[in-house]
């Protein structure tokens, strides 16, 4: 690619819209101080003191942070969260992006926020250790009433955005924002409407998708 194009290609973004589809989970990080160690006089167990919290947005959402550094100055995110405190500051961390618009971000009672927690124990001049993390997902299959809400919300942008972007994050089928349902919907859209962009990721592989853009 000559510079010219990169140029070319550089300048379009503060004029796109992109919807992104899929997984966004919490990305929680607990910094631990050892030299506050304690220990517990319930269990005799080593006690962690946490010293700093840090949340941010991950899977799409990584995909989503990378958008917004780019400078694309709308973007929608089409997915779930849960109603718990998880959801609650998953919301805090997309409200804080620039150009972010979460109309079709839905929380549900049926659902858990996704959820990364990793404990770094961190010493003076030394790289952080990352202790085994804890993960909160969930481990049945996506009702349909979420299924739908979220093909409302792709159906209500086809027409609006330059560009979708999947993002299938879940180790288990069925369980995220990327069930079958909304592949079927995804697929019909590509056919109907060629010249659109639909560019697709999965943690599990790519076989089962329709004829999207890898």
């Amino acid at each position: 690619m000559n510079p010219n194009r990169t140029s070319e290609i550089l300048n379009c973004y503060d004029q796109l819209e992109i919807a992104i589809v899929g997984d966004f989970c919490l990305d929680r990080y607990f910094e631990i101080d050892p030299s506050r160690s304690e220990k517990s006089i319930e269990t005799g167990l080593e006690v962690y003191n946490v010293t700093n919290v840090r949340t941010q947005a991950g899977a799409a959402g990584t995909v989503l942070n990378n958008l917004v550094a780019l400078g694309i100055p709308e973007i929608h995110t089409i997915g779930f969260c849960g109603e718990d405190a998880e959801g609650w500051l998953l919301r805090k961390a997309l409200h804080k992006l620039k150009g972010v618009n979460s109309e079709f971000f839905f929380s549900s009672s049926l659902r858990q926020t996704f959820t990364y927690s990793k404990p770094l124990v961190c010493e003076l001049n030394k790289p952080p250790l990352e202790l085994n993390r804890l993960d909160q997902k969930n481990w049945t299959a996506t009702p349909e009433e979420i299924s739908d809400q979220i093909c409302e919300g792709i159906e209500k942008l086809i027409h609006k955005v330059d560009a979708f972007i999947v993002m299938d994050q879940v180790d288990i089928e069925e369980t995220g924002v990327i069930t079958s349902q909304i592949l079927e919907r995804l697929g019909q859209i590509q056919q109907q409407n060629p010249e659109k962009l639909i560019i697709a990721d999965s943690r599990r592989g790519l076989q089962n998708y329709p004829n999207l853009t890898y």
